[in-house]
């Protein structure tokens, strides 16, 4: 027997771990390299800078997924309106807002949703006028004659102000304020009231809005919370 075939034998098994780990570090390099290319292929060009083949990505946990609790209320129409009875008080409505330093759509979508612009009309609760004030709401914000259209948009207008500091530019719960109160949307802990009537009032206001202005009240941080409100809208109905 031999020394040379032995050692020979020898020398390969040495040499065997480091050859596999080399054949091993080939088959990783090259399912990375794959993957890139995968990657790189999905990327549409322009969109930013290329993957680097020869740096690993560090693993990453998914965001954790937020629970969206939906606003409670119904799917509607934009309600109509007499559109040339409308056009007249479209001057007004503006003055009023600049004046109070609010949206002049949004005055439109609670008058709409009010009143229709009707300025002679009063509830069987006693809410007069354009935005349908009552009597304690009327004298609250000032409105000394709220049958007059200039008094009752003023006062109106100074009550859509207020609501929108006491809170925070939350645009469902003003809208369900100045429906049900702002001391029903405080004792449901800032949210919107269960009254039928009211998530049907917010509905309207909010389909008024994105009606006439092709955008909607909510903003991304509510619709992230609150969840975003679908509406539809009648083709007869004007702006």
């Amino acid at each position: 027997m031999t020394i040379r075939p032995i050692l020979a034998g020898l020398i390969a098994f040495a040499t065997l771990p480091a050859a596999w780990a080399d054949s091993w570090s080939d088959i990783q390099t090259d399912h990375a390299l794959g993957l890139y290319r995968e990657l790189d292929d999905a990327i549409a060009p322009g969109l930013g800078t290329k993957l680097n083949p020869e740096a690993v990505p560090p693993f990453r946990k998914p965001p954790a997924v937020k629970a969206i609790k939906a606003l409670d209320i119904p799917v509607v129409k934009a309600p109509s309106y007499n559109a040339r009875q409308a056009a007249t008080f479209n001057k007004l409505i503006a003055k009023v807002a600049r004046e109070q330093k609010v949206d002049p759509q949004l005055l439109h979508a609670i008058i709409a949703v009010e009143s229709g612009y009707d300025p002679e009309a009063l509830s069987p609760k006693g809410a007069q006028g354009l935005m349908q004030l009552m009597p304690q709401t009327a004298a609250r914000f000032g409105a000394s004659n709220p049958a007059d259209p200039l008094d009752n948009l003023r006062a109106g207008a100074r009550y859509v102000r207020f609501l929108l500091t006491a809170f925070k530019q939350d645009m469902p719960l003003v809208i369900a304020a100045y429906n049900a109160g702002e001391g029903s949307v405080s004792k449901y802990r800032n949210s919107i009231p269960p009254y039928p009537e009211t998530r049907m009032y917010v509905a309207k206001v909010l389909a008024s809005y994105e009606k006439r202005t092709g955008q909607s009240l909510l903003s991304a941080a509510t619709a992230t919370v609150g969840g975003r409100v679908h509406v539809t809208f009648p083709a007869d109905t004007p702006l």
